[in-house]
């Protein structure tokens, strides 16, 4: 009977007598198990535009900004699904209905509820420091920069200039080490560009329309960098591109007017 209550015990206690480093595997296995849970249910509350259940839920899951895939996933809903911010520090956050306005209406609207702790450039440098050989993090640094020179709502002692090099920076960082995609590239491309380097440029466009053949505004892009270096047989291509690709009016009669230029250039 004794043996029988003993092995009883050993199961109803489970990982409470296994060795400590048996129980710290299995705490560490359970918590990596609900983070991957809170991930996947914080992208589906996104998908249904519930992005301030989806904030709450990694905030919950990660209060201190320490596990890097979480606070990936923090940086992405910050950076592209706020309804307001202050200096990209704090953040307000909406849950909408399918037909409710979109988020760039709501910020201009100028309205919200609570604004949420997170500055995301102390944060990802913060990682950045004690997870060098992660380098989703430099990407993630890279969209921070990008977005800051995009929305033009932080970092202005930097200035403009400084932005596109730290832009730069982090993505071929991030791109070296295979953390990119077309928008990366895109981004780093149009970095180049306003920077004034059109021949560095050329090759992250390039890679951004073979990950996206159909991305109108990287052949608008590449069609102004290639006129800048006088390839204008190119520069035709990618311009006359860009006009059949937009599908509305302004941005097609903006394409016309750069293939105008060109064919202009052409005559000469």
């Amino acid at each position: 009977m004794a043996r029988l209550f003993s092995l009883f015990l050993l199961l109803y206690t489970g990982s409470w007598l296994l060795p400590n480093p048996a129980r710290a595997q299995t705490t560490a296995w359970r918590r990596a198990a609900a983070e991957a849970t809170a991930l996947r249910q914080a992208r589906q509350l996104v998908l249904e535009r519930r992005y301030e259940a989806a904030w709450q839920l990694l905030s919950v899951t990660d209060p201190t900004n320490a596990v890097p895939a979480v606070v990936l996933e923090k940086t992405d809903v910050a950076l592209n699904y706020y309804a307001n911010t202050e200096n990209l520090r704090r953040f307000a956050f909406r849950n909408l209905k399918l037909l409710d306005l979109s988020l760039d209406s709501i910020r201009q609207l100028g309205t919200d509820s609570v604004r949420y702790a997170f500055p995301v450039r102390k944060v990802l440098e913060r990682l950045q420091t004690r997870f060098p050989d992660n380098y989703k993090i430099s990407r993630a640094l890279g969209d921070y920069y990008f977005t800051v020179q995009q929305c033009d709502c932080a970092e202005q002692a930097l200035g403009e200039d400084e932005v596109f090099r730290r832009t730069i920076a982090q993505y071929q960082e991030a791109h070296a080490h295979g953390q990119g995609d077309y928008l990366s590239y895109f981004a780093l491309g149009y970095a180049y560009q306003r920077l004034g380097q059109f021949q560095e440029s050329l090759a992250p466009f390039e890679r951004t329309l073979q990950l996206r053949p159909t991305y109108a505004t990287a052949h608008l892009n590449l069609a102004f960098v290639l006129l800048e270096l006088k390839q204008f047989q190119k520069a035709q291509e990618h311009a006359r591109r860009a006009i059949e690709l937009f599908p509305d009016d302004p941005h097609k009669e903006d394409a016309a007017f750069l293939l105008s230029q060109i064919e202009e250039r052409m005559r000469k």
